[in-house]
């Protein structure tokens, strides 16, 4: 079921994912892709990391594994466009790189807790089990569009150049 070898922690949350709306299952993309988009994916768990005077910070991007930043945008892009179809509504939008108008509940909220508590690893192995799951149309329930990677940039590539981010990091 997991590309990479990953803690318990990391499986409760894509167990509590299966149980969840495809709604509830996009606004969780949307939170942990903000906080990409943000630079907030960091092994000191610092909610504001570019204020941080430590170089010794690891902060996770996408340029960290070899890919445009933009493209994190561009997916927030997405994943805002289809929750305001999903949801048949215009309250999403993004401004200043950070989505707006998603009403979050107490479950919502619990949820991304969840992600909140992961070390910096386990954080890293969510978003490579992301990858893949959405790039074999598994993550969401009904047959939503997919937005779609390059050719040369599938799932599993990126989940591979995600785990070799890891993997440098520990040597």
């Amino acid at each position: 079921m997991y590309i990479t070898q990953t803690t318990d922690n990391v499986k409760k949350i894509f167990e509590e994912l299966e149980s969840k709306t495809d709604e509830q299952k996009l606004k969780f993309l949307i939170y942990v892709f903000g906080l990409l988009n943000n630079n907030q994916i960091n092994d000191k768990n610092e909610s504001n990391p570019d204020l941080v005077e430590n170089d010794d910070m690891n902060i996770f991007t996408f340029e960290s594994i070899g890919i445009t930043n933009g493209v994190c945008m561009l997916l927030l892009e997405y994943f805002t466009m289809l929750y305001n179809k999903l949801t048949n509504t215009k309250d999403a939008y993004i401004d200043n790189g950070n989505v707006l108008g998603i009403k979050s509940d107490e479950e919502d909220k619990k949820f991304e807790s969840h992600f909140e508590k992961l070390n910096f690893n386990e954080k890293l192995d969510v978003f490579s089990e992301i990858f893949i799951k959405y790039d074999n149309e598994t993550y969401f329930k009904d047959k939503l569009p997919m937005f779609t990677f390059a050719i040369e940039y599938d799932g599993y590539t990126i989940a591979s150049m995600i785990k070799d981010y890891k993997n440098k990091l520990i040597k």
